[in-house]
């Protein structure tokens, strides 16, 4: 019979191989999960966001006259947007939504409220990672009026 020798510096090797192995292994793991609810929190905030938008276009349009007015179901939107802001937004919109939602609240016929919404539009295009962007609220507003007459007589009655 053969003799096989072995070191205690290549027993070592051998263990602390299999272990980094294995600690490579469950970080590889733990990181993919974590991308994976990272997915799923920005696929949850994209459709919140989106829901809000969607209120804000459809509390607008009955002023633009493209649609006759049906404030009933809203309420209840605000809720649930709320609902879902506390859980998947960051502290900065959460905040910029509570004042807008309390602004409309105290103030039903006062379209200020607009100028708060497109603060809160640039803080949801940074959040869902547009930076960079230099889109102000005053070119969003743009984007929205009919015409220029329009937009520059809103912009002078919200400033």
């Amino acid at each position: 019979m053969k003799e096989f020798a072995m070191s205690l510096s290549d027993i070592l090797i051998a263990v602390l191989t299999i272990f980094a192995g294995g600690l490579g292994y469950i970080i590889r793991e733990q990181r993919e999960k974590i991308r994976s609810i990272q997915n799923q929190l920005s696929d949850k905030k994209y459709k919140v966001y989106n829901e809000l938008y969607a209120i804000f276009f459809d509390l607008l349009k009955p002023q633009k006259g493209t649609q006759k007015k049906n404030d009933s179901d809203v309420p209840i939107r605000l809720i649930d947007v709320k609902k879902d802001l506390f859980i998947y937004a960051p502290d900065v919109i959460v905040r910029k939504f509570l004042v807008w939602n309390i602004f409309i609240s105290n103030y039903p016929n006062d379209i200020k409220h607009i100028k708060i919404f497109l603060e809160l539009f640039t803080l949801i295009r940074k959040d869902m990672g547009q930076n960079k962007s230099d889109i102000s609220e005053m070119d969003i507003l743009r984007s929205i009026m009919r015409s220029d007459e329009e937009f520059e007589k809103l912009k002078l009655m919200l400033m």
